[in-house]
């Protein structure tokens, strides 16, 4: 059975995940930091181990103006992941 639930963050848990990734292989450039939504919602769309070390998640990231997500990859810590992400449940029958 698939997990009913996503990983979300609000920006400014995503700006501490954009802090963590510094130094690692995958991260979000300055530009797109500037131009998050300071209200906006984003979601996890894949997470996977990443040479045991980190997290590899590709996120759908909210920018202000927009409603079309824009598609990135993030290496993050185990714990700073844990720590700025929140799982929210769907709805029967939405996944």
């Amino acid at each position: 059975m698939f997990d009913r639930c996503i990983t979300i963050t609000g920006t400014p848990g995503f700006a501490k995940l954009a802090a963590d990734s510094q130094g690692r292989n995958r991260g979000p450039s300055k530009a797109l930091a500037a131009a998050l939504d300071p209200e906006g919602i984003h979601v996890c769309q894949m997470l996977m181990p990443h040479n045991d070390i980190e997290w590899r998640a590709m996120w759908l990231v909210k920018v202000l103006g927009s409603m079309e997500p824009v598609t990135l990859w993030m290496d993050n810590s185990f714990e700073a992941f844990t720590r700025w992400t929140v799982k929210h449940e769907t709805e029967e029958g939405a996944a």
